[in-house]
């Protein structure tokens, strides 16, 4: 059965406050609140809620943005993965080798503008295995990208395997190396020149 609906005025429907996440809430100002929170206290040691006073928001909205800590610390990666497929489509390259390479450094291109956001993340990860392992399905997103891109244009089965698994763990020593030594270039650019010995390896 309907419930009568109340004679409620114009006016008085415009001004009722609409439910959900506030639009003010800056996905990118949460997380780098949390993640130096983790750097400073370790991540064990910082709870949601910790985060979310730290933040200035609640418990609820901080959920909404990050389904635990995990993922603040891996945040972004979807993002790179859509932009990498992207990138590996557009390309004329047919230098396989060569596709992979630049079609990685430019997706990278999208975290070069959060240095400091980037950089915690990436000692985060090297410092949990918890975390790090946390990640696992993430990455798996980005090798079976690439993996999808070799396997049009080689009939050796077992090539795409080899190639995406290679470029996945040389991106992340790279990034790592990144990370720990503060190089002040960008992720892409030490990706760039990372993977020309990639290239020699495999080309």
């Amino acid at each position: 059965m309907l419930l009568p609906v109340a004679n409620v005025s114009p006016m008085t429907q415009l001004s009722k406050p609409r439910r959900g996440r506030p639009v003010t809430t800056d996905p990118n100002a949460v997380g780098l609140t949390a993640l130096k929170l983790f750097a400073e206290k370790g991540i064990d040691k910082v709870t949601v809620d910790d985060v979310a006073v730290a933040a200035e928001i609640s418990r609820s909205n901080l959920f909404r943005i990050f389904p635990s800590k995990a993922a603040v610390v891996w945040g972004g990666m979807h993002e790179f993965n859509v932009e990498l497929q992207r990138k590996l489509s557009e390309s004329s390259e047919k230098d396989i080798v060569k596709l992979l390479h630049r079609s990685w450094v430019e997706a990278m291109h999208l975290l070069d503008e959060s240095l400091e956001t980037v950089r915690l993340r990436l000692k985060l990860i090297a410092s949990s295995p918890e975390i790090y392992g946390w990640g696992h399905g993430q990455l798996e997103e980005s090798r079976q990208v690439i993996e999808e891109a070799v396997a049009q244009v080689t009939s050796d089965p077992m090539r795409p395997r080899v190639i995406s698994s290679a470029l996945i763990a040389v991106s992340m020593s790279i990034l790592m190396w990144w990370a720990e030594t503060n190089d002040p270039r960008t992720p892409s650019e030490v990706l760039d020149a990372g993977f020309s010995d990639f290239e020699k390896v495999f080309g």
